[in-house]
């Protein structure tokens, strides 16, 4: 199976590297030229480590999740966001627990989406071109593909990943994205969001080894207001050496061998 994941992210790699290729040497016919100036390079593998802060939240006061669906919490949250928050299972924050989670990465395997995606230990990478940006994650492995300089198509379709398109300003990738279902959480603690989300991520290298990401929530149904996030991330060196997808078999493994011993009473 590992290397069945592993053939066919390399089989994209090369799709992607030709495609980008190609559409250097004869842009799509109805696609508009790219923005005139240097194109800041994103290049490399990039990841949150431990010290960077790992699987932590996009949050900047409470990068834990301590404070999630606590009256600390300055999340603007409408009635039931709040509601339906603090009746999940999830994997982290004040209710975290793998028994009976309700987390549907875990429990049906569904697609993480996006921004939560960033918060898994995993790389991910970027591949620039004149018209079009892929991010290829190894956490899947998936790939979103960002058309540059065009317009939202009108009324998208809901998907896990959302209807997606980019710009540069300065020396920043910004990726704005609508069209999602709500079917995704935002977080590992379970906030939600609803088909009205408006998200925007904002890359910039901060220098050679650090990538900052800044992401803007903007979902009237689900949040009263506009609230933001960060995430730092750091230069990787070991490659997409392996790939990484939900599997239900190993999720079972984990209950039985750890899950399970650890809940079981004593004797």
């Amino acid at each position: 199976m590992r290397n069945r994941w592993l053939r066919s992210a390399a089989v994209l790699l090369g799709v992607v590297a030709f495609a980008v290729t190609s559409g250097a040497q004869a842009p799509p016919a109805n696609s508009k030229p790219a923005a005139q100036g240097k194109i800041p390079d994103l290049s490399g593998d990039w990841g949150a480590t431990l010290q960077s802060g790992g699987g932590a939240s996009f949050s900047i006061s409470d990068p834990n999740y301590k404070k999630v669906g606590t009256p600390e919490d300055d999340t603007p949250y409408q009635p039931w966001a709040l509601a339906k928050l603090n009746a999940e299972r999830p994997e982290q924050g004040p209710h975290a627990t793998f028994v009976d989670t309700t987390d549907p990465r875990i429990k049906y395997c569904d697609p993480i989406g996006v921004p939560r995606i960033y918060l898994v230990p995993t790389q991910f990478r970027f591949v620039q071109g004149p018209d079009m940006v892929y991010i290829l994650y190894q956490y899947g492995p998936t790939w979103r593909q960002i058309p540059m300089n065009q317009p939202h198509k009108p009324d998208p379709d809901p998907t896990w990943w959302g209807s997606s398109v980019g710009k540069y300003e300065g020396d920043t990738l910004v990726i704005d994205s609508i069209g999602f279902n709500d079917k995704t959480w935002l977080d590992h603690s379970g906030r939600p969001h609803s088909e009205d989300l408006h998200l925007v991520e904002r890359f910039r290298r901060i220098d050679h080894n650090t990538l900052q990401l800044d992401v803007t929530f903007d979902d009237p149904k689900a949040y009263t207001k506009t609230w933001t996030g960060r995430k730092i991330f750091t230069l990787q060196h070991g490659g997409f050496d392996d790939a990484y997808s939900c599997s239900m078999s190993e999720y079972e493994h984990f209950m039985n061998s750890v899950v399970d011993p650890v809940n079981a009473p004593k004797k």
